[in-house]
């Protein structure tokens, strides 16, 4: 085929349509309205809440940068989500076929629009897809690397320290493709060339690892997560074939067990590696938390290797369609299934019906303040995002609001809420059931004289 060096970037504008087809919404969860209102900010406050987070800096300040360019806006930060995805297709498109094949190429960017958790967090106001973007894209140059494709290096080094300036597990995942290359280097003589190019991630890196310090101590208080069991850890193993359709997620799982058991038996081992990556960053991390018995992590921190494990998968389903075409009568179901299933999941979350909610908060006025009954402060810092004007308030103080006052449930008031309402000379107006994204809660007016 004359022309089939243009495929890869056709498969590439596909899976980044999918992905736009995705942000055109208004809906955000607590982490979005988080992110978001540290992006909204001026660039010394933005920089203030930044540093006093626990992640690294390259998201929010690259963030405010974009929205202060091109405007701000829900749409616009999910945009900023999308793009690395369409650099990795861009990447995966131009590069994988000089180090793999062509075939290779397209299975990855496929894989990465497909597969369980891409959509959501490629669409999502968060760090995540760029920590995929740098991690992945470090597995690839690294696969240049050892092709000796010029100029590899240098993207890997690019890759490798904005990876860690992004997230602290795209790092770790990073630092697992490294350790590859260091026995690589060693193998080959060329310990030297690697430890240049190391040396170089490590001090473009010691800013950022001194921030990392001082916030340690806030992340050890910030963090709530699931303790360090068999149980939680099976769980992460898991977390890659998450369908939500049981059937489907077992499928999955097995494809990719039987694609590691063939790279590993064809000794592919630079395949069986990347899809190892994933297990390694997860082992590490339990083996952590078990030794300073803390809790900090979460599956979702997981992507950055994910990315990683599915160019291995990639790379072996690549050359097993090589020895036996009728592979891809189970591949082509299977894959299409999959995309189906979380493409209609993920449709249905980012489309959300929130007209009511959003006529809501536009009735709403700068002198208008709220009280709210929620377990964990959810829906309250998602109303700092859509409506910052409003004043939250408690039972206590509601009264000094000069505007509209109302109560927000979002859990099954308990009569003792309603008698400290009632306490107040305050009677409840119901307005409606209100929704945005994963929430739902009930809105009520409060009218009559406080005292």
């Amino acid at each position: 085929m004359k022309h089939k060096g243009i495929i890869p970037y056709l498969v590439g504008v596909l899976c980044t349509a999918v992905y736009i087809s995705l942000i055109f919404n208004n809906n955000v969860w607590l982490d979005e309205a988080f992110s978001a209102s540290i992006i909204r900010c001026g660039f010394r406050e933005m920089i203030s809440r930044t540093f006093a987070d626990t992640l690294p800096p390259f998201y929010n300040i690259s963030a405010w940068i974009f929205t202060h360019t091109a405007g701000f806006s829900t749409v616009k930060l999910k945009l900023f989500s999308v793009i690395p995805m369409a650099l990795l297709m861009l990447i995966s498109a131009y590069f994988i076929p000089k180090a793999a094949t062509l075939r290779t190429s397209c299975l990855y960017m496929i894989f990465m629009t497909a597969m369980p958790h891409f959509l959501e967090h490629g669409v999502e106001i968060r760090m995540y897809s760029w920590a995929v973007l740098f991690s992945a894209a470090t597995a690839v140059f690294a696969l240049c690397r050892i092709k000796n494709l010029p100029h590899s290096e240098i993207w890997l080094v690019v890759s490798t320290v904005l990876g860690a300036y992004t997230h602290q597990y795209a790092l770790i995942a990073e630092a697992f493709i490294w350790l590859m290359l260091l026995v690589y280097s060693i193998q080959h003589r060329e310990l030297k060339r690697w430890s240049i190019c190391a040396a170089v991630c490590v001090i473009c890196y010691i800013p950022c690892a001194v921030l990392t310090v001082f916030q340690m101590r806030a992340a050890t208080a910030y963090f709530s997560a699931s303790p360090a069991t068999l149980e939680s850890m099976m769980s992460s193993a898991r977390y890659p074939f998450v369908t939500n359709v049981t059937a489907l997620s077992a499928l999955l799982m097995t494809f990719m067990i039987l694609i590691f058991v063939y790279a590993f038996t064809k000794k592919e081992y630079l395949s069986v590696y990347f899809i190892s990556v994933y297990i390694l960053v997860t082992l590490l991390s339990f083996w952590i938390m078990k030794v300073t018995d803390s809790t900090f992590f979460s599956s979702r921190y997981l992507l950055p290797a994910l990315g990683i494990m599915w160019l291995g998968a990639a790379i072996s389903l690549d050359r097993l369609l090589s020895e036996n075409r009728y592979v891809c009568f189970v591949t082509v179901p299977l894959l299409t299934a999959v995309f189906i299933v979380i493409y209609t999941q993920q449709y249905r979350a980012e489309y959300t019906d929130m007209s009511k909610f959003e006529e809501f908060i536009t009735s709403t006025g700068e002198g208008d303040g709220y009280v709210i009954f929620e377990d964990i402060p959810e829906i309250e810092i998602c109303l700092g995002y859509y409506a910052p004007w409003l004043k939250v308030c408690s039972v206590d103080d509601i009264g000094s609001v000069k505007g509209k006052k109302y109560l927000f449930v979002n859990k099954d008031m308990h009569t003792d809420d309603i008698e400290k309402i009632k306490s107040r000379n305050f009677d409840l107006k119901y307005v409606e059931n209100l929704s945005f994204d994963r929430y739902t809660f009930r809105a009520y007016e409060l009218t009559g004289k406080d005292r």
